[in-house]
C-alpha cells in the first residue's frame, strides 16, 4: 500500500484544521489502495491553532504537526513538512481549503501515470468579476 503525505502550512487556522482533516479523511476513505498522513506546520500562529493540532494528533494517528517558534513564511513551512514526510508522494495544500481535497484522487492518478510533478491551475468561478480575476492574477504574479 502506497502512502501519500499531505503537507499543510497553517497560520492562524484554528477554525480550519479540523475541517481540512475531515475533508482529506473523507477523500482517502474512498481510496482503499492508499494510506495517508497529514503534516500540519504551525507557522507561528497566534490563535489556538497549536492546541487544535495537538488535539487532532492525539485523536488521529494520521495527523502529525510541526510547531514553529515564530512565523517563518509559507515556503519554509512547506519545506519543513516535506522534510518530515514519509509518503511515496507529497501533496502540498493550504489550510484554508482554497485547494480542494477533492482534487487529490486526480493528482494521484496523474502521479501513478508516471508524472514526477503534478500541479493544479486555479480556475475562477463564472460569477467572479473580470476586475477581481485580474487583480488576483496580478497579486500572484508579484508574489511569485
Amino acid at each position: 500500500m502506497k502512502k501519500i503525505s499531505i503537507v499543510i502550512p497553517a497560520h492562524n487556522e484554528e477554525g480550519n484544521v479540523a475541517l481540512v482533516h475531515q475533508k482529506i479523511k473523507e477523500v482517502f476513505d474512498g481510496l482503499s489502495n492508499y494510506d495517508f498522513e497529514i503534516i500540519f506546520v504551525n507557522d507561528g500562529s497566534r490563535d489556538n491553532t497549536q492546541q487544535r493540532l495537538e488535539e487532532l494528533s492525539a485523536k488521529y494517528k494520521e495527523v502529525k504537526f510541526i510547531e514553529f517558534s515564530r512565523n517563518f513564511g509559507h515556503q519554509p513551512a512547506v519545506k519543513a513538512g516535506i522534510d518530515l514526510a514519509y509518503g511515496n508522494a507529497v501533496i502540498s495544500m493550504d489550510g484554508d481549503l482554497q485547494h480542494p481535497p477533492e482534487m487529490i484522487p486526480e493528482m494521484i492518478r496523474k502521479w501513478e501515470e508516471g508524472y514526477d510533478i503534478v500541479l493544479t491551475i486555479r480556475k475562477y468561478p463564472k460569477q467572479i468579476s473580470y476586475f477581481k480575476r485580474k487583480t488576483s492574477d496580478f497579486f500572484y504574479k508579484i508574489l511569485s
